[in-house]
This record gives structure tokens, C-alpha cells and sequence, in this order.
């Protein structure tokens, strides 16, 4: 096999990077939007009189709905990276589980 020429294994392990750059992706994504979503809580909280007193309770319902679309992403890339990794002779540990 030349330099140039790529194993299955070696497939397998690049798919596993790249899902992995893309989680770490995604949370840095996931943060920088929670962050601005609680600046905008605060924002608002701010200019009604009381809302300081909702302004954690909003945090937390938003936080559950970033949540949710962390998830899902997650799931799309993973089953699309499991779907490559298959392809091309890697595995997908999660195969099976839901």
C-alpha cells in the first residue's frame, strides 16, 4: 500500500476526528448562543419592572430548548458520521442503541 493510499482503519479513525472536531464545534456554537440568549434575557429583564425575578427562569427554559437542538444535531452527525464510518470500514459504537 503506498503513502498515498488510505486503510479502512485509518478511514474509520479519520471519520471518528472529524465527528469529534464537529463536537467541538457544535459546543463552542452551543455556547456563544447561550450566551447571547441569556444577554438578551438580561436585556429585557431589565427594561420591565419585576422581570429580574423571571430572568433565571427564562435562562433555564431557553437552556433546556439549546438542549434539545444540541441533541438533535448530535444525533444527525452521528448517524451521518456511523453511515461513513460504514462505508468506509469504520464502526459506529452507538449502532443499535437509541
Amino acid at each position: 500500500m503506498s503513502d498515498q493510499q488510505t486503510s479502512p482503519s485509518n478511514q474509520g479513525q479519520q471519520s471518528q476526528q472529524g465527528q469529534q472536531n464537529n463536537q467541538g464545534q457544535l459546543a463552542q456554537e452551543r455556547q456563544l448562543a447561550e450566551n447571547q440568549v441569556d444577554q438578551a434575557i438580561d436585556q429585557l429583564a431589565g427594561k420591565v419592572p419585576g422581570g429580574a425575578q423571571y430572568a433565571q427562569k427564562a435562562k433555564d427554559e431557553a437552556d433546556k430548548i439549546l438542549n434539545n437542538l444540541e441533541g438533535e444535531l448530535e444525533n444527525r452527525l452521528g448517524n451521518a458520521g456511523g453511515l461513513l464510518g460504514g462505508l468506509f470500514g469504520g464502526h459506529n459504537d452507538q449502532q443499535g442503541k437509541k
